[in-house]
């Protein structure tokens, strides 16, 4: 049984995304919408304060129905919907090189198959992703003890861009009594980081999935 469980994982790891894995240049029109309306932000400067004023109330309403509709197990077509208006309103457009990015954080809704593996068959209650600097560490907590755990690098092609560049070095299965594994990490791509403030992220990746998190609780 220990090594069955270990044959899944390893399945299951190849197909895992930054929270991915596999590379691949594939970009739907939704993504280049959104890429669209961020490329047309207008500077910081440019506001007027009663625009501001709006648009930030505009903006706390979208994220409450974007995390509700997270909650409540939301189709994809919704959530791109909500993401859609969401997303022009960022406060920060160079995500990539933000401090606000720099931190853990917990993943509240993906698209991303693999990982929604571990959450449909209730294996796991807490996906954890670290970023300090170059460092990316992904953490999959198992309900009965143990982990799957991936480390790797972080690169930012354009100072004043969304886009993050990632290549994974390492991995590691925990499976508590059974024992851990080091096996070999898999796969490099990259994820635009759309939307960004203190409390919320949403990113798009180089596998046309979703992912969309909030700060975890140390």
């Amino acid at each position: 049984r220990g090594v069955a469980w270990v044959l899944l994982l390893l399945v299951t790891l190849t197909g895992s995304d930054a929270f991915s894995v596999e590379k691949t240049n594939k970009g739907p029109d939704f993504f280049g919408s959104v890429k669209s309306a961020l490329d047309n932000l207008l500077p910081p400067k440019a506001s007027v304060a009663v625009g501001d004023s709006v648009e930030s109330q505009r903006r706390e309403e979208l994220k409450g129905v974007l995390l509700n509709e997270c909650d409540n197990g939301a189709n994809r077509e919704r959530v791109e919907e909500v993401i859609s208006e969401l997303a022009p309103l960022t406060p920060i457009s160079a995500t990539a090189r933000s401090d606000r990015l720099q931190k853990d954080w917990l993943l509240r809704w993906t698209t991303e198959k693999e990982i929604n593996f571990f959450i449909d068959w209730k294996l796991s209650d807490d996906i954890v992703q670290k970023i300090d600097g170059p460092f990316l560490g992904n953490n999959i907590a198992f309900r009965r003890g143990g982990f799957l755990g991936v480390e790797g690098e972080l690169s930012v092609p354009d100072d004043g861009g969304v886009r993050t560049n990632f290549k994974f070095t390492k991995a590691k299965i925990d499976l508590a009594k059974w024992g851990s594994f080091d096996v070999p990490p898999v796969g490099e791509g990259w994820f635009d980081t759309i939307y960004l403030d203190d409390d919320l992220r949403v990113d798009t990746n180089s596998r046309d999935d979703i992912l969309i998190c909030t700060p975890a609780l140390n």
